[in-house]
């Protein structure tokens, strides 16, 4: 807030920068503009980093985000605790201000993280952070593409930028899960390329990107 001290925030990443929930976790931090520090480690998490960090965070996984004594993990977690911890107007929202577009909001992003999990073996996030890995898809795996264009032109059915008006994290999780088959030149709609690259081009998400292995 003006004039107060900047907040005590540190997140906890991994080290090979292709996590799609540590990707989430700083481009919420990233969007509410808040200065933080970084910790990287290495997965599997190990000796006396996973020791602290199931102590404290309960829930042993990266990201983390530490916040003086608070420690969160899980990245929707972090996001919502964002979000309630610095509010509009001294911070940019996260999510949308319409109680009926917020649940929506959290329905997709609930969605992303609970399905479509042979897309995600078949398009893995090293295929958008990393190489390419265009395979044949598994019929499963191309139902669950079909499912995610389904839902996606749905929600971007006129060309918008977002989903709800003004961007929110949730525009974020749903780019990514697009730009799994966009990355791999499968075939989409392309009013949803241009959603989601337009996501991609965020400083934000710039953010992340610049931390990726120079050699990808």
């Amino acid at each position: 807030m003006p004039g107060s001290a900047a907040p005590d925030l540190t997140l906890y990443a991994e080290s090979s920068w292709m996590s799609p929930w540590v990707f989430h976790a700083l481009v919420a931090l990233e969007e509410k503009c808040l200065p933080y520090k970084l910790e990287v480690v290495s997965l599997p998490l190990q000796g006396d980093t996973r020791a602290e960090i199931e102590r404290r965070a309960l829930i042993a996984r990266v990201p983390v985000l530490v916040h003086g004594e608070t420690w969160i993990s899980e990245a929707l977690a972090i996001s919502e605790y964002l979000a309630e911890t610095f509010p509009s107007p001294d911070h940019p929202r996260l999510f949308p201000a319409n109680l009926a577009e917020r649940a929506r909001a959290r329905q997709i992003m609930l969605f992303l993280r609970t399905s479509l999990f042979a897309l995600r073996e078949a398009r893995p996030t090293s295929s958008v952070f990393g190489r390419p890995t265009p395979r044949p898809m598994s019929d499963k795996a191309r139902q669950e593409a079909a499912e995610l264009e389904r839902i996606a032109v749905t929600m971007i059915s006129d060309d918008r930028p977002s989903m709800f008006g003004a961007w929110c994290i949730a525009d974020t999780d749903l780019a990514l899960a697009l730009m799994r088959l966009i990355a791999n030149q499968d075939p989409i709609d392309r009013r949803l390329v241009n959603y989601a690259l337009a996501q991609f081009d965020r400083r934000s998400v710039h953010r992340f990107v610049a931390h990726l292995p120079t050699t990808r």
